[in-house]
């Protein structure tokens, strides 16, 4: 079953309208939550008046946070312990400060939705205007109103590397390039929006949470804590889910609010986030600006690397904390080259915006997009091709696997012969003819190339907070001979269903439609750790493959017992009908329960003070070719190839799509999207004109290639779902600063829809 293409088995519930989404699961009683959210970006509360609200019609109640606590209500909290960073607690709907528009301060529970906003219009509340502070820069300086004055500061997290050897480097470097580069502010945008439903359970007094996240078991966690319940009184189910990208990954004040409003008013309660909601008072991402400062010498060896970051983390009230996208920009600066020493300073800035968290990448497209643009201007500076650079500043082949400067371990393939693929696919050279002929008719034609080596299943996250480094598993045949599969996690999209049928059908021998996959429920396993990172096909299915060739084994111990040929079905019967007929040694039952981890999962420092830890690591070459219209700074897609090694390929139809999905992701942050907000901090893209996803005219396939090189893990699979989006961003820049060198502009922010475009053009003129 690994490597086919099998049709994904959760479309036939999905594109016949079957699917059941968190709006789908109506209970009778059920109560609907609406939000009064601070209208201002930096404001003391001097009061909140709910009389009015109290009386309108359909209300059932109207809750402050002193309410909440009343009803047992705990502070939440980022739950991190590292040095450099900020205390910070905060409740569920704020209290006496509000540090962003969007932020909630009261709750209305009514039998319908449109009845809870309408008493949220009758909420009188009182405000007190403060500074607002949108820019992370000026956050930073001297004399600058502070979000949370008893830390005296606006950094909520800093961290930098040991000084000395890459400043050494950079020093005696023959050359040396300095420049900043922006990453602006996008959202993930799923279609549907983050949600949450919960009840109290009649018999037992627990909670039952239906949410639309990413981590089912550590949303149950996070309840719990701030509910006050222990965790098994507590159960979450994530059903099936209109995407979520990342930003589901994080577990939000209202997802908390929903639980506890169930437990106070004893009625089953629901909040789903509306595009407003979504736009301007959920989850952003990607705000970073670089000074980056690398030396290199005659040949665009690079010597020396050196980043100073600047991460906007608007207002950081988001459990797990907004810095992990910056952590993991730190840790692949230097990607699939080899940089010499590599250093950085970060500093992750509070200002009165949205919350700053996960999207689809996290934090790699920032650091893809600064190494990129580096070794193009260095090819450039030099007058030597991108292409030239980039092979001579690879990571040698040898040693395997090769020590990061982060301290992972990246086991990996020949880079060299992997990007040589992807230039005869695209035809490089082809292009670069057919460029040199549209220059010579005034047609602005560019090139941009995208080398990356993608860390994927992180395995250290659990030495900062609850982000585990294995996954679970729980495998069955029964007794007619199927197959039920329960993993931990959880899938928004990325067809766990079939993938997850495959492997275990390969492992165990059956075929793919005897096997049924099933995820998103706390009830089912102990603990899992859900889907981020890229991790699925890794952790999922390493345990998958993991539990399904143990019940193989047992199996095969049975045949022989049995006189050697009994069928599957013979065996599974046997198994559990005759159970009396097994030998003494062997437990009744085909059942296997796993967690799978690969690799060293306790980081470990060495004499230099290193942590190593293992990665599972993709690579994925890209090349796209634009044509950039002068005139209106429209960019047009032209050629665009990936050539990926994940691994083996469980399922090629599935990463192909998953690749082109995350490619068109990518492309809209670049040529299209942006969140902004006006000096007050008054948001400026509320709704879908404003901020504006690419359409289906905007988009060009993308040609993937599979380049097999199996990992050292359970199963030899890489991760790759987030390849794209990653490499996109970098490629697209690549390409349009390649298209626009003649005019003299140049490219250093990930800000390139037309109107920064003709704003560049006009400023080269």
């Amino acid at each position: 079953m690994i490597g086919d293409r099998v049709l994904r088995k959760e479309d036939a519930r999905f594109l016949t309208g079957r699917g059941r989404y968190l709006a789908d699961h109506d209970v009778p009683g059920l109560c609907h939550i609406a939000l009064v959210r601070s209208p201002i970006a930096h404001a003391r509360v001097r009061s909140v008046d709910v009389t009015e609200a109290l009386l309108s019609p359909g209300v059932v109640g109207v809750f402050t946070q002193a309410d909440l606590e009343a009803g047992g209500a705990r502070p939440m909290t980022h739950r991190l312990s590292m040095p450099g960073i900020q205390p910070l607690s905060w409740g569920v709907l704020a209290t006496d400060t509000v540090r962003f528009v969007g932020e909630p301060i009261v709750a209305v529970v009514a039998t319908s939705r449109a009845e809870a906003e309408d008493a949220c219009e009758l909420v009188e509340v009182d405000y007190e205007p403060l500074p607002a502070m949108v820019d992370p820069r000026a956050a930073l300086e001297p004399g600058a109103p502070l979000l949370y004055p008893e830390w005296g500061t606006n950094v909520f997290f800093t961290a930098a590397s040991p000084a000395g050897q890459a400043d050494a480097a950079i020093a005696t470097a023959p050359h040396v390039l300095t420049e900043r580069v922006s990453h602006h502010r996008i959202q993930a945008l799923p279609l549907e929006g983050h949600g949450a439903q919960a009840s109290v359970d009649p018999q037992t007094g627990g909670l039952v949470v239906i949410a639309s996240n990413q981590q089912p078991h550590q949303l149950r966690t996070v309840i719990a804590e701030t509910v006050g319940l222990p965790e098994s009184s507590v159960r979450v189910i994530a059903p099936d889910m209109g995407g979520g990208f990342g930003a589901k990954q994080h577990f939000t004040r209202e997802e908390c609010l929903v639980a506890l409003l169930a437990r106070i008013t004893g009625r089953p309660v629901r909040w789903a986030q509306d595009r407003a909601e979504g736009l301007t008072a959920s989850i952003h991402a990607r705000a970073q600006e670089h000074e980056v400062t690398c030396g290199y010498d005659d040949t665009g060896k690079v010597l020396g690397y050196k980043v100073q970051i600047v991460a906007d983390l608007g207002n950081p009230v988001l459990y797990f904390s907004g810095i992990g996208p910056s952590l993991v920009t730190i840790g692949c600066l230097a990607g699939g080259y080899d940089f010499g020493p590599v250093s950085f300073d970060l500093r992750c800035v509070a200002t009165t915006t949205c919350p700053v968290g996960a999207y689809r990448g996290f934090g790699q497209p920032e650091a893809h997009v600064t190494s990129e643009r580096v070794l193009d201007t260095i090819a450039e500076r030099l007058g030597l091709d991108p292409v030239e650079v980039r092979h001579r500043n690879f990571l040698p082949d040898a040693p395997r696997p090769w020590m990061a400067p982060s301290g992972a371990r990246m086991d990996i393939g020949s880079l060299g012969p992997h990007f040589d693929q992807l230039l005869d696919e695209v035809d490089y050279d082809g292009w670069r003819k057919r460029q040199a002929d549209a220059r010579a008719e005034g047609r602005f034609v560019g090139i941009g190339l995208s080398t990356l080596v993608q860390g994927t299943a992180p395995t250290q996250y659990g030495v900062a907070g609850r982000f585990g480094s294995w996954e679970s598993a729980s495998v069955s045949v029964l007794p007619d001979g199927s197959v039920t599969v329960f993993v931990g996690t959880k899938s928004q999209g990325q067809a766990h269903e079939t993938v997850f049928a495959q492997v275990a059908a390969d492992a165990l021998g059956v075929p793919v439609d005897r096997v049924t996959v099933k995820d998103g429920d706390t009830a089912a396993l102990p603990y899992g750790m859900g889907t981020w990172g890229s991790r699925s096909a890794v952790m999922g299915g390493g345990a998958v493959v993991t539990a399904s060739t143990r019940l193989r084994e047992k199996m095969d111990l049975i045949a022989t017992h049995m006189g050697g040929n009994p069928t599957f079905d013979q065996i599974a019967e046997e198994v559990w009908w005759h159970a009396h007929r097994l030998p003494h040694h062997l437990e009744p039952g085909l059942t296997s329960t796993v967690v799978y981890t690969p690799g060293n999962t306790i980081p470990v420092p060495d004499a230099a003070g290193k942590t190593n830890f293992e990665e599972t690591y993709g690579a994925h070459m890209t090349c796209v070719v634009v044509e950039v219209d002068v005139d209106t700074g429209d960019v047009e897609l032209l050629d665009a190839v990936l050539v990926s090694d994940c691994g083996r390929v469980i399922n090629p139809m599935v990463v192909e799509g998953q690749h082109q999905g995350a490619f068109v992701q990518g492309l809209g942050n670049v040529l299209h999207e942006e969140i902004r907000y006006d000096d007050e901090g008054q948001p400026l893209t509320a709704t879908l004109i404003d901020y504006t996803p690419p359409l289906a005219t905007d988009v060009r396939d993308l040609r993937v290639l599979h380049r097999e090189k199996p990992s050292e893990n359970a199963g030899g699979f890489r991760g790759m779902g987030e390849a794209a989006i990653i490499a996109a961003p970098a490629a697209i820049a690549g390409a349009v600063a390649d298209a626009l060198r003649p005019l003299g502009v140049e490219v250093w922010s990930t800000r390139l829809h037309p109107h920064h475009l003709r704003a560049l053009l006009r400023a080269a003129r």
